[in-house]
C-alpha cells in the first residue's frame, strides 16, 4: 500500500513538473546591423527554447547556420568569415527571470520581465541582462525581447575593408512561442 502511494505521489509530482515546462524548437531570432552606408538583417526560425517556471530556468540554443539573409553572398560571409560556423555552431543563453514571482503562468496576461544569464556566442561567454516581456495565453507563453550586443565583445572580427558597412553594434530581437 505504501509503495502504491509513493508511486502515485511521484507520478503526480512528475506530471506537475512536466506541465510547467514551456518549450519550442521553432522560435524566431533576428538581428540587424546598421551603418551610414548599409543595413543588413537575418532571421532564424530554428531556435530551441525552454522555460521551467518552477525551477526559474530559461535556455536558448541557436544554430548559427540557421540565419537566413536576403543575399546568399552575405550569408556565406556571415557563416564563414564572421561567425566561423565550422568552429562555433551554436549560440546559447542560460539564465533566470529575475522577477519570476511577478508572472502568473496559470493566467492569461502580459508581464514585463528581465532575464539574467550567460550568453555564449563565437566561443565567448558573457553575463548579460535582457529586458523583455512574457505573454501568457492559454497553454502558450510568448517571449519577446530586444537587446544589443557588440561584435568585439564576442571576438567577432570585422575586416577593415568592411568596417564602414558592418556595425560593431548588433540589434537582436527574440520572438518565440513556447507551448506546454
Amino acid at each position: 500500500m505504501k509503495k502504491s502511494l509513493l508511486i502515485l505521489a511521484f507520478t503526480a509530482i512528475t506530471g506537475f513538473a512536466h506541465a510547467q515546462l514551456f518549450k519550442t524548437s521553432a522560435g524566431n531570432i533576428s538581428f540587424k546591423s546598421k551603418t551610414a552606408i548599409e543595413e543588413f538583417s537575418a532571421t532564424n526560425a530554428q531556435v530551441e527554447a525552454a522555460i521551467a517556471p518552477a525551477k526559474n530556468q530559461m535556455q536558448f540554443r541557436v544554430p548559427v547556420n540557421g540565419f537566413q539573409f536576403k543575399s546568399g553572398l552575405m550569408q556565406k560571409h556571415f557563416q564563414e568569415n564572421y561567425m566561423e560556423t565550422s568552429r562555433f555552431q551554436y549560440s546559447n543563453f542560460v539564465g533566470k527571470i529575475s522577477n519570476i514571482a511577478a508572472v502568473n503562468f496559470a493566467k492569461d496576461g502580459e508581464y514585463a520581465v528581465e532575464s539574467n544569464g550567460k550568453f555564449t556566442m563565437h566561443g565567448v561567454t558573457k553575463d548579460i541582462t535582457v529586458p523583455g516581456k512574457l505573454i501568457v495565453k492559454g497553454d502558450n507563453v510568448i517571449l519577446k525581447a530586444n537587446f544589443k550586443i557588440k561584435c568585439s565583445d564576442y571576438q567577432i572580427k570585422i575586416p577593415a575593408a568592411s568596417s564602414a558597412s558592418v556595425s560593431d553594434d548588433i540589434d537582436i530581437a527574440v520572438d518565440c512561442v513556447l507551448a506546454k
